[in-house]
C-alpha cells in the first residue's frame, strides 16, 4: 500500500489530536503530576488554502475550513452553552491514558461547565478539483461541501499488542449541502441522526428531541496487513433525510432513508503497483 493513501486517511485524526492540543504551563502540569493519565481542553479552529493528494494525477481541495459551526440551533432546536462555540471548536476535554497492557486511549467529552452536553462543529470545502499529471488539463469535481453538527463523546484505544485502532463515536449531522457544478447538480439539506429521529420528530417535535434521537452510535476497528489497510465497521445504524435535490433550475425532489444499517461491513483500502 502506497504511503500517502495511508497519510491521507490519518491526516484528519492528526490534525485534531495535535493542533488542538494547548500547551499546558509548569503550574498546571505539576497539578496532574503522578495522576492517572491526562485531561487536556481543547480549542480548535483551521483554515488549509489547498491540499493535494499525487498519483499519476493529482487532486486538489480548496479552501478548507474546520471549526465550530457558529449555528444557534441544530436539528431546529437550542442545545445549551456548548453548542454556542462560534467558529471555534471548543468545549471538549480529552483524556489521555496508558493502561497496564500498554493500550492507548484517547477520550473526549464534553466539558461540564459549559452545559448542554453536546459540541458543535462546522466543516467546509471549497473546490474540488481533478488534474492531469501534465496540469495541462483539469475537471471540477465539486463546487463546494458544507458540514455543520454536533458530537457528544469519541474514544479510541490502539491496542499495545496488535496495533489495531479501536474507535467508538456519537455524533448527528444536522445540515450537509453538496454542489457539484460539472453535473449542474446540487444536493442541499441532507440530515443524518439516530435511527429513532423520524420517529421522535413526529411524535414530539424538534423541541422533544432528546440526544439519543440525533446522535448517530458508531464504532468501527481499523489496522493493516499485508494487504493494505482494513476498515471493519461494528455498528452503524442511522435515519437520512435528504431536503432538496436540484437539477439545472428545476427541483427533482427529496429522500428520506428511514433504518439505514451498516453493521458489520468492511473496507480494504490498497494502494497500486
Amino acid at each position: 500500500m502506497k504511503t500517502s493513501s495511508v497519510a491521507l486517511l490519518l491526516l484528519p485524526l492528526s490534525t485534531l489530536l495535535n493542533a488542538s492540543f494547548e500547551p499546558i504551563d509548569d503550574e498546571k502540569l505539576s497539578a496532574i503530576s503522578g495522576q492517572s493519565g491526562v485531561t487536556i481542553e481543547s480549542n480548535f479552529h483551521a483554515t488549509i488554502g489547498r491540499f493535494e493528494y499525487k498519483d499519476e494525477g493529482s487532486i486538489v481541495l480548496n479552501n478548507i475550513e474546520i471549526g465550530g459551526a457558529n449555528k444557534a440551533t441544530y436539528f431546529g432546536k437550542d442545545w445549551g452553552t456548548s453548542s454556542h462555540s462560534g467558529p471555534k471548536l471548543d468545549g471538549s476535554l480529552i483524556d489521555i491514558d496508558i493502561l497496564s497492557d500498554g493500550d492507548l486511549v484517547i477520550a473526549g467529552s464534553v466539558d461540564p461547565k459549559l452545559g448542554g452536553g453536546i459540541i458543535d462543529f462546522g466543516v467546509s470545502v471549497g473546490a474540488i478539483d481533478l488534474i492531469s499529471a501534465d496540469k495541462v488539463s483539469s475537471a471540477r469535481l465539486l463546487d463546494s461541501i458544507t458540514l455543520s453538527g454536533v458530537i457528544t463523546k469519541f474514544r479510541t484505544k490502539i491496542d499495545a499488542q496488535t496495533s489495531h485502532f479501536i474507535t467508538e463515536a456519537e455524533f448527528g449531522i444536522d445540515d450537509l449541502d453538496l454542489d457539484f457544478s460539472g453535473l449542474n447538480m446540487k444536493v442541499e439539506n441532507v440530515l443524518i441522526a439516530a435511527p429513532s429521529y423520524f420517529e421522535s420528530i413526529e411524535e414530539w417535535g424538534s423541541q422533544g428531541l432528546a440526544l439519543q434521537d440525533i446522535t448517530v452510535k458508531t464504532s468501527f476497528e481499523m489496522y493493516a496487513d499485508d494487504a493494505g489497510l482494513r476498515i471493519e465497521t461494528q455498528a452503524l445504524e442511522f435515519d437520512m433525510q435528504v431536503g432538496s435535490i436540484s437539477i439545472g433550475n428545476n427541483q427533482v425532489g427529496a429522500v428520506n432513508l428511514n433504518d439505514v444499517n451498516i453493521t458489520q461491513s468492511s473496507m480494504l483500502i490498497k494502494g497500486h503497483l
